[in-house]
C-alpha cells in the first residue's frame, strides 16, 4: 500500500497501537517491585515496555515502524491514545499528545563530581515508516524540578528536511540545580491531536554519572529487527501441505546487527528453527563468524545459509526462528581501585537474541500476525480481495480478518471467496464486524460450507458504507501485489 494511489480510493492510514510489556526479571523475593529508578539507568526497549521504569500515556511499542534503530524495539509517539482513539475530534486541534515518563530517581546522594557529570542520552527518529511531523510539531524532553514544575531542556521540530531513515543520538547534561530526591524526565510530542499523525520514535535511553558530552558509544552489539523468514511468499503455512510442498520454498533467515562501540569487534552468529510443540531444534547456522570483522559503529545486514527443507513436525505447531549473536556483551561495569563493579540494570546481552514465529497450523497468511498499519477503501459496495495460491487441493473453512477500528463494530459486510475476479464469488455470506474481546486482533468468519479450491483463489469482503473500513496491514512483509480492490465496477491490482 502507498500513501497516494490511483483514484485516491485505496488509502493507507497511520500506525496501530501495540503494547508489549516487559516481564519482570528474577523470582520470588528477587522481583524488582520498587516504585523508582536507580543509576545507571538504561533501556533499549528490546524486551518491551518496562512498567517498573516508565509511566506510559498514549505512547506505544513497535518493532517495525522505525528504520535502522540502534536495537530492536522502540517507542512510538503520535496523535492517538493507548486505545487508538484521537486526543481530539476536532481536525485542526494542536497540543500535547503521547507521553513517556520515567519513574522517580533519588539524586540527592550524588557526590559533587557525580552530580556535575550526569548526562542523559537517547536516539530519536522522525516518522520512520509512519507520517512525517510537520514544521510546527515537536518532540520534547522535559525534567521535573523540585518545585513540581516540568521544564523543557531539549526539543526537535518536524519538517520535510528531516531524514526519516536515520536515528539521531542526543546527549543532554542534567545540571546539578535540576537534581533532587524525586527527579523525573519525560518525552512528549506536540502535534495534531486528531489522529495517528506526526510520528516520532525514541530508543536507547541512558542516564548515568561519570559521563561527558562526547560519551556516545557503548560496549554493546545489538540485533535491530525481527527475523525475516518465508516459505514461498507466506508467513504462515498449512501444516498438512508442508511435507509435499516445502522443498526449495524456504527463504534464508535475515536480520541486521549494529555495533554501538567505537572499535571493531569479532563476532559470530547462530540461527536455529525450533518446533515450539516439542522444543526440538534445527540448526541453520552455528557460531558462524562475521567476515569481515565488524568495524566500529558498523550496521550490517546478514542472512543464514540457504536450506531446502526442515524436518516435518509430528503435528501442527508454531516454529520459532531464533537468531543470536556472540559478541562478548555483558553487563555494564566500572573498575575503581582494582575492584570491578557490575551493574545488572544495564545488561547489554538483552538485545543479542531475537525470536520470531512462523505458524505451521491450518491457514495461509502473508503477514506476521500483528498489524503495523491500517488501510482500506471508502466506497459503498467497494471490495477488497487478497490473492492466495495453494499447491494442491484444499478446503477453505473460514477466513480471519483484522478490522482495526473498534468504532466500526456492527458494520455489515459480505465475506467473499472468488476463483476468478472477473466472475461472481463462489461463496458469499452476510456478516458483521463484531466487537473484539480485550487482546483480540483477528475476527474469524466460519463458512457455512467448506469451499474446495486449488491454485489461485481470492478472499475478501464487500462493504456497505462510504466510510473507510480499516483493515490491518503488515509493513514488513510486502505482499502489496496480492491485493486487489474494486470501487467502480472493475478490479484493480494494487501497485
Amino acid at each position: 500500500f502507498i500513501s497516494t494511489v490511483a483514484f485516491g480510493q485505496l488509502v493507507e492510514f497511520a500506525p496501530l497501537q501495540h503494547a508489549k510489556i516487559k516481564k519482570p526479571t528474577g523470582s520470588g523475593n528477587n522481583l524488582r517491585i520498587a516504585e523508582g529508578n536507580i543509576l545507571p539507568f538504561w533501556d533499549d526497549f528490546s524486551q518491551g515496555i518496562d512498567t517498573l521504569k516508565w509511566t506510559v500515556s498514549g505512547a506505544s511499542y513497535t518493532e517495525t515502524i522505525g528504520l535502522n534503530p540502534p536495537s530492536i524495539g522502540m517507542i512510538l509517539f503520535d496523535g492517538v491514545d493507548a486505545n487508538g482513539n484521537p486526543y481530539s475530534l476536532t481536525q485542526r486541534d494542536q497540543g500535547q499528545t503521547d507521553h513517556l515518563t520515567s519513574k522517580p530517581f533519588d539524586l540527592n546522594s550524588l557526590s559533587t563530581t557525580d552530580s556535575e557529570s550526569l548526562y542523559l542520552s537517547f536516539f530519536w527518529q522522525a516518522a520512520g515508516r509512519a507520517e512525517l511531523p510537520d514544521e510546527g510539531d515537536q518532540l520534547i524532553l522535559q525534567i521535573l524540578e523540585s518545585s513540581g514544575s516540568w521544564i523543557t531542556i531539549w526539543g526537535q521540530l518536524g519538517g520535510v528536511g528531516l531524514d526519516t531513515e536515520v536515528f539521531i543520538q542526543e546527549i543532554v547534561q542534567i545540571l546539578p540545580e535540576w537534581q533532587h530526591a524525586a527527579f523525573q524526565f519525560r518525552f512528549l510530542a506536540l502535534g495534531r491531536q486528531s489522529g495517528p499523525f506526526d510520528s516520532w520514535l525514541i530508543d536507547y535511553v541512558y542516564l548515568n554519572d561519570g559521563r561527558n558530552s562526547t560519551d556516545l558509544d557503548y560496549l554493546d552489539r545489538s540485533l535491530t529487527k525481527t527475523n525475516e523468514l518465508r516459505i514461498g511468499e507466506y508467513g504462515a503455512y498449512p501444516f498438512l501441505l508442508l511435507e509435499g510442498n516445502q522443498s526449495g520454498l524456504w527463504s534464508s533467515v535475515k536480520n541486521t546487527f549494529y555495533n554501538l562501540e567505537d572499535r571493531f569487534r569479532a563476532m559470530e552468529y547462530s540461527i536455529v528453527i525450533r518446533d515450539s510443540s516439542r522444543m526440538t531444534t534445527t540448526p541453520i547456522n552455528l557460531n558462524t563468524p562475521f567476515n569481515p570483522v565488524p568495524n566500529a559503529l558498523e550496521r550490517r545486514a546478514f542472512e543464514s545459509r540457504e536450506f531446502e527443507e526442515i524436518p516435518v513436525p509430528m503435528n501442527e505447531t508454531t516454529l520459532e526462528i531464533i537468531t543470536s549473536i556472540t559478541s562478548g556483551d555483558e553487563s555494564l561495569y566500572e573498575v575503581a581501585s582494582g575492584d570491578t563493579t557490575y551493574f545488572p540494570s544495564v545488561n547489554y546481552e538483552l538485545n543479542d537474541t531475537v525470536k520470531t514465529s512462523l505458524p505451521l497450523l491450518d491457514y495461509f497468511a502473508y503477514d506476521n500476525g500483528s498489524a503495523d498499519y491500517a488501510a482500506g477503501v471508502n466506497q459503498r459496495s467497494g471490495q477488497l480481495a487478497v490473492l492466495y495460491t495453494s499447491p494442491q487441493e484444499v478446503y477453505i473453512k473460514g477466513i480471519s480478518i483484522n478490522f482495526t477500528n473498534p468504532n466500526q463494530s456492527n458494520q455489515a459486510i459480505d465475506i467473499n471467496v472468488w476463483k476468478d475476479l472477473d466472475e461472481p464469488p463462489i461463496f458469499r455470506k452476510e456478516d458483521l464486524i463484531t466487537e473484539k474481546e480485550i487482546g483480540q486482533e483477528f475476527l474469524y468468519y466460519s463458512l457455512d460450507t467448506n469451499i474446495r479450491v486449488e491454485g489461485d483463489f481470492y478472499i475478501g469482503f464487500t462493504q456497505f458504507t462510504n466510510d473507510f473500513i480499516h483493515v490491518g496491514l503488515d509493513k514488513v512483509n510486502d505482499s502489496g501485489d496480492k491485493l486487489y480492490y474494486n470501487v467502480g465496477g472493475a478490479w484493480v491490482q494494487n501497485e
